[in-house]
């Protein structure tokens, strides 16, 4: 695999942390030549004198480390306000579902395990120090807090970095193809989204999967809306993350969208012994009258992933009748 250094010819500066002065010096003689100041510390205390005397661009750190650890360093990086936007990714042997989700629930902005590839490590620190200078180029446009394209700051990476500043505003989205969306913000958290008739997380998990839309951050006019999500911004991103993953994969199986749906005449028969969802029982509702694929992810509240899951079980089993299923 082949690495290139920062586009810009500037230095790129990187922070790791690890006890391991191998895993240091095998990260320092990869990036060094790439064009990158790395700094190394064996500890935390020298960590935090590493950053007082610079501020890097972004920050790898182990986990697991002698009297203090990176959660608690972590902890420090972002309660500074000097260096609470610095990208941190946790680098640890702990390759244990609970502890990747914690490092993300508590803001980090990746995670890798150990053992690594240095390349891997490179293609994600090189993609967040991308961001943030994305985010610095977006710092314009009239009246706009920020503007730019997703193409360059995907739409995940902006609203965490709208959380983590504590922001308040909206999100005004416009893309060709699916018009236009808006994302509220209120002291870093998102409260409201609305994408076409779509609002709330099913809103939300539809535009973080636009590719190629513009954005604009705007300061908020009017009063403050009524909140349709609740969940905290990293835990509905994450939800969000994994719910398009899904989408995809279950999206392949079912019909197009001007497929008919509708209750097979033996649907109660079949029904027996299925312990039917709350999706579910939207969608069997939906469907008495007859009704199609398209409409029923428009019209349900629930998310495209749900919806498309819950549609496929019905129609595999029989209650719901429609066009036949792909790969059935």
């Amino acid at each position: 695999m082949k690495a290139t250094g920062p586009a810009s010819g500037a230095k790129r500066r990187l922070l790791a942390v690890d006890d391991n002065r191998l895993i240091l010096r095998v990260i320092t003689d990869f990036f060094v030549p790439l064009g990158w100041s790395v700094t190394t510390a064996e500890d935390v205390p020298a960590a935090r004198d590493a950053l007082a005397r610079e501020l890097p661009d972004v920050i790898v750190s182990d986990i697991l480390m002698p009297e203090i650890d990176g959660w608690a360093f972590f902890d420090g990086v972002r309660a500074d306000r000097r260096t609470a936007g610095i990208p941190f990714v946790f680098l640890t042997v702990e390759s244990e579902l609970p502890a990747r989700l914690r490092g993300l629930q508590l803001g980090a902005d990746d995670y890798i395990t150990k053992p690594f590839a240095v390349e891997e490590l490179h293609a994600r620190l090189a993609r967040l120090s991308d961001r943030t200078e994305a985010l610095d180029h977006a710092r314009h446009g009239g009246d706009a807090l920020l503007t730019g394209s997703v193409e360059h700051l995907a739409i995940s990476d902006l609203l965490q970095i709208l959380a983590l500043n504590g922001k308040d505003g909206t999100v005004l989205l416009s893309q060709t193809e699916q018009g236009t969306g808006r994302i509220e913000f209120v002291g870093g958290q998102i409260v409201h989204a609305e994408s076409g008739a779509a609002q709330g997380t099913k809103a939300l998990f539809r535009l973080l999967g636009w590719t190629n839309a513009t954005f604009r951050v705007m300061p908020r006019e009017g009063e403050t809306p009524v909140p349709t999500i609740t969940s905290s911004t990293s835990n509905v991103l994450m939800d969000g993350l994994v719910s398009l993953d899904e989408w995809a994969r279950w999206r392949e199986l079912l019909p197009p969208d001007r497929s008919p749906v509708m209750l097979a005449p033996d649907a109660r028969l079949r029904l027996q012994g299925h312990s039917v969802s709350p999706v579910e029982f939207d969608l069997l509702a939906r469907a008495k009258g007859g009704t199609t694929v398209g409409r029923i992810l428009e019209e349900s509240p629930h998310p495209d992933a749900q919806i498309a899951e819950a549609l496929y079980t019905l129609m595999t089993r029989g209650i719901l009748h429609g066009r036949e299923l792909v790969g059935s």
